[in-house]
């Protein structure tokens, strides 16, 4: 097993300025760090994280704070979580709290918000990074904390998400196809994150001069059942949507099997559009429209923020993924280079 010794030796550099590297130092020069990273991967050298901790009076833990809940989005963001605290030399833990009814009133109660270690920084994750309550209790445990897709003012670092813009670009997407009578299956509460992409579907209305019918505004807990439920409340109006834009793709999907199940196709009877580019919207017959969230760069960005590391990212490279479910000639996806952010290398 390889030493720190080891490492200073190949890399032709002191201990000490190994220490530096591993430690995440500032005064290590670019082209020496890259030798030294370069170094430790040919010899596959792992820090121990007690003699880390020891050294330095760190934890070199980052800890995620997300719901207790499944779903492509947060699997996708664990997975980047542990990608990128792994490239800064830190080990990412993962805590979650149960988002039910009671959750502000069992918050409110806690004298504390406990977690299982000490962690050097949090990310926390989306519908909490808007949670008041939840903000209060960890700017109380003073460590610092990024919040991903914060858009209220708050303790913590922010990391903005365009979701909005991205959302309206997704409708005007479905307005440019002619349809006029476009649904909107938005999160269940209008203070949640997500809630920007409701806010992006009513600018792309407005700028098309379209007027907004409120009964076309479905809020759904964004889960596959509630996206069915939607749906068949939707395709029942006499005057129904011509088109339907989920505000994830797992509501989508939901939308899409209901609307299936009753007999209409898609996308001649019916365009479907989801938010997210998860696998699950590669899977569907036809595949879905979506928008695609660079989940690994935000997740980056946010590991940096709370670590008080210059970020990579000013802006996030959302875009438009035209499928077969809007009437986009992809149908089918059995090659897609955006097929995920992990798997390219089990091919």
């Amino acid at each position: 097993m390889s030493t720190i010794a080891d490492v200073a030796a190949k890399a032709g550099v002191s201990i000490k300025t190994v220490s530096k590297v591993l430690n995440g130092a500032d005064t290590v020069r670019p082209r020496l760090k890259q030798r030294i990273t370069e170094a430790m991967e040919a010899l596959d050298y792992r820090p121990a994280l007690a003699a880390r901790q020891l050294a330095s009076g760190k934890s070199y833990i980052v800890a995620l704070l997300m719901p207790y809940a499944d779903g492509s989005y947060y699997s996708r963001t664990m997975l980047a979580m542990s990608k990128a605290c792994a490239r800064r030399g830190y080990h990412a833990i993962i805590e979650t709290l149960d988002f039910d009814s009671d959750f502000d009133s069992n918050l409110a109660s806690a004298a504390v918000l406990r977690l299982s270690c000490n962690p050097d920084a949090i990310v926390v994750a989306p519908p909490f990074s808007n949670n008041p309550l939840l903000l209060e209790k960890l700017h109380n445990l003073q460590v610092p904390f990024a919040r991903i897709a914060a858009n209220t003012e708050g303790p913590g670092i922010r990391i903005p998400v365009p979701g909005r813009a991205a959302a309206c670009e997704m409708t005007a997407h479905l307005i440019a196809q002619g349809h006029r009578r476009i649904a909107m299956l938005a999160p269940p509460d209008e203070h949640l994150p997500a809630d920007d992409r409701r806010l992006g579907y009513l600018d792309a209305l407005s700028s098309a001069g379209i007027p907004v019918d409120e009964r076309l505004i479905v809020r759904t807990n964004f889960s596959f059942p509630s996206g069915a439920v939607a749906a068949q409340a939707l395709l029942a109006l006499a005057d129904r949507p011509t088109a339907i834009f989920a505000g994830n793709d797992l509501t989508a999907l939901g939308a899409m099997a209901k609307a299936q199940d009753l007999g209409y196709r898609i996308p001649h009877d019916l365009a479907i559009a989801g938010f997210d580019n998860s696998a699950d919207s590669r899977l569907s017959y036809p595949a879905l429209t979506t928008v695609h969230q660079p989940v690994e760069e935000i997740v980056a960005a946010a590991v940096d923020a709370a670590l008080g590391r210059p970020t990579a990212e000013d802006e996030f490279p959302f875009h438009t993924v035209i499928r077969g479910s809007t009437g986009g000639g992809e149908l089918i996806c059995l090659d897609d280079p955006a097929e995920g952010m992990f798997t390219g290398h089990l091919r």
